[in-house]
């Protein structure tokens, strides 16, 4: 008993340490701290899955308070906030054996619950809103952008239609935060388990793997949900609330890029099942992604493979 208490403190203590050091690069190296923000919560994970939630949450504790000797409260708090809470919550999910695609909901929803907080965070300690900021910068930055190209001789005409499209993107862009979230929350669970997958690998501890991804299938509720979004966008029109397209737009914007994975899983197993070469494999992908003509195919591919389950047609 005191063996593993013992070791479980040295390993804490350890992987706190590499916390501090991954808080440092995220604040202080631009091109480092991306990679390190990418990885921040995997010691956690580790923690929770060797030692249990108890032992990782004071090392994330522990870590914070380092950080905010070395570089102030707000950034101990937004690193903590940001990556504590999806490390605590798929090391517990792991810890209780759950499939990886139920660890992913759960580190999923944890990340999105951390990026909600840390903009309410932000507002109460800083007065401002990060996410109109942000859109205010890009607003900007499209006008120095514009600065810029007529200077260089181009068409004013052409430049101020341009800037007049991306303007009214950036309207839309409210309205789709919370899809974004849900996106980059997925995204976040997905890349903390690979790596943490790994990581234990080379512990001699080993993760239960993904379904492969050639026979990924999405339910059936994917395509409903995402022709509920459209219709939502077009209700809008003669149902003006202020609120119908919002939810339709998210819908479109989530389900939609499900639709596309399934189309691309959809894809991947055609490869492999005709054992297409890799050389050809990477030009049908260039192709693919590069081509819009391409891209609605694979999006519609997607959408009549979750219908249908082409896998057992053919």
């Amino acid at each position: 008993m005191r063996t593993n208490s013992t070791k479980s403190l040295v390993e804490g203590a350890l992987l706190a340490a590499i916390n501090v050091i991954l808080s440092i690069m995220a604040l202080y190296m631009p091109i480092l701290g991306t990679f390190a923000t990418l990885i921040w919560p995997v010691p956690i994970v580790i923690l929770g899955v060797r030692h249990g939630i108890r032992t990782s949450f004071l090392s994330m504790i522990v870590a914070g308070i380092i950080v905010a000797i070395i570089s102030g409260p707000f950034q101990a708090v937004t690193i903590v906030v940001s990556f504590g809470l999806i490390g605590l919550a798929m090391g517990w999910a792991i810890k209780k054996d759950f499939s990886p695609f139920k660890v992913l909901a759960i580190g999923g929803a944890a990340s999105l619950v951390s990026k909600i907080a840390l903009v309410f965070i932000s507002m109460l300690m800083m007065g401002i809103n990060p996410l109109t900021e942000e859109i205010n910068a890009l607003k900007e930055s499209l006008l120095i952008a514009g600065s810029f190209y007529e200077k260089m001789g181009m068409d004013p005409k052409t430049i101020e239609t341009t800037i007049e499209s991306f303007k009214r993107a950036l309207e839309l862009l409210p309205l789709i935060i919370p899809g974004i979230f849900i996106m980059a929350s997925a995204l976040d669970a997905f890349l903390t388990y690979i790596v943490t997958k790994a990581v234990l690998s080379r512990m001699g501890q080993k993760l239960r793997d993904f379904t492969p991804f050639w026979l990924w299938r999405f339910p059936d509720y994917t395509v409903a949900a995402f022709l509920a979004g459209n219709l939502l966008v077009l209700l809008e029109t003669y149902w003006p609330i202020g609120v119908l397209k919002a939810i339709g737009m998210n819908l479109v914007l989530v389900f939609g890029f499900i639709l596309f994975v399934q189309g691309f899983s959809l894809l991947t197993y055609y490869l492999g099942k005709f054992n297409v070469g890799k050389v050809f494999r990477l030009i049908i992908v260039f192709f693919v992604f590069f081509n819009p003509l391409f891209l609605q195919i694979l999006f519609f591919a997607g959408l009549f493979d979750v219908l249908f389950n082409f896998r057992k047609i053919y």
